[in-house]
């Protein structure tokens, strides 16, 4: 059940990551120097708050995403294959 859970949040990071980034690239291949002053304040302004990617983490430390969720499962297989080992 917790690796349900953790899964679903790693996927929603994923996606979250996922929105940001595509974001950032529409605004960098948006010719935002041929729109009005305002206009293209706003979308500089967005550009750098979008340049770092947002995401979801775990407790500030590190974040929810695929590759994160692939590493705990590596990473619980090696400690269950380490204590069953043992146990034998």
């Amino acid at each position: 059940m917790l690796f349900t859970y953790t899964f679903l949040y790693c996927g929603a990071g994923e996606l979250v990551t996922g929105q940001c980034e595509a974001v950032y690239r529409a605004i960098c291949d948006l010719e935002w120097y041929k729109l009005e002053s305002r206009k293209a304040r706003n979308l500089i302004l967005l550009m750098v708050r979008v340049s770092k990617p947002f995401c979801i983490t775990a407790g500030k430390i590190f974040p929810l995403t695929m590759a994160t969720f692939c590493s705990l499962l590596k990473t619980s297989a090696g400690y269950i294959s380490f204590l069953l080992a043992k146990g034998s």
